[in-house]
């Protein structure tokens, strides 16, 4: 049976060392070397009939394995998550620790879950926040307050104040994750342009470190309002119905489109962004 130990980093991440039984290695290289032997055709004899011993010989081990590793990691993993009643937000990292043949394998998973989060009196914040600013005039005995924020002024001063007053620790990994994925498609568009990545930053004026630095503080910023207005919605029991989200949906123009978000994973996602829209908007109704 699998067995996994749980330890948690200062850096906010979740790490699972997990050991695999050299029996249940033995059962998956057999049964991987069998869909393996089913696809290789020698002379002389029909597609996955030849010898076990010929096919021995021909099979590179390190392909069988290859296999394994694919099906029983994944597979270790989920065990250990549910073993620990883990909430991953990230896919896991994995390292081979131990891997010899006829002895129990080691890996490392690592992975973040949702970080706690601390809102403080953020309503008293809030409505401090939104309260119209009283201005003196010379000449006068009273001061007056000063005329209504918009909507979007609204709003931009909730978001400040909540990134004032929020306190969230975010996993290290979590950023770095969010940070090398916005970097990953700001090459894809400096390529699509017929641009190099370096070319983009000397025509810009800054470095790939000054660059990956501010994306990293915009991200922190980004990732502290997700939890935060998340948090919120735990706290206030505000909910995002389906139907909701199939009328998002339908807004859509492009059918394609429509089609993609239609998707399980992207529904859930999109339900996400409608209960953190829903979490600003009450908030600014303070």
């Amino acid at each position: 049976m699998t067995k996994s130990i749980l330890a948690k980093t200062a850096t906010g991440e979740v790490q699972l060392t997990i050991t695999i039984p050299v029996q249940e290695i033995k059962a998956a290289y057999d049964k991987a070397f069998e869909e393996i032997a089913k696809e290789l055709e020698l002379p002389g004899f029909r597609k996955g009939k030849a010898p076990k011993k010929l096919l021995e010989e021909k099979i590179d081990k390190s392909k069988v394995y290859e296999r394994v590793l694919q099906t029983l990691v994944p597979q270790a993993y989920i065990e250990a998550v549910k073993e620990h009643n883990l909430k991953p937000i990230l896919s896991p990292k994995a390292e081979l620790l131990k891997v010899k043949e006829g002895e129990d394998w080691e890996i490392r998973a690592t992975t973040c879950e949702t970080p706690e989060v601390e809102l403080g009196k953020y309503k008293e914040e809030v409505r401090k926040a939104l309260a119209p600013t009283k201005i003196w005039t010379p000449g006068t005995q009273k001061s007056q307050k000063s005329s209504e924020n918009t909507e979007d002024e609204k709003t931009q001063k909730v978001v400040q104040k909540l990134l004032e007053i929020v306190k969230v620790d975010l996993p290290e990994m979590l950023v770095e994750d969010e940070v090398s994925r916005t970097l990953a498609n700001l090459i894809n568009q400096t390529n699509t342009l017929g641009l190099t990545i370096d070319q983009y930053l000397s025509s810009i004026g800054k470095t790939a470190e000054t660059l990956r630095a501010e994306y990293k503080e915009k991200i922190v910023g980004q990732l502290k309002l997700q939890f935060a207005l998340d948090e919120i919605a735990e706290k206030e029991k505000i909910e995002v119905s389906d139907k909701e989200v199939d009328d998002l949906i339908k807004a859509a123009g492009d059918e394609k489109l429509k089609q993609n978000l239609n998707e399980p994973f992207q529904k859930e996602y999109l339900k996400g962004i409608l209960r953190r829209r829903k979490s600003l908007d009450f908030l600014v109704k303070l």
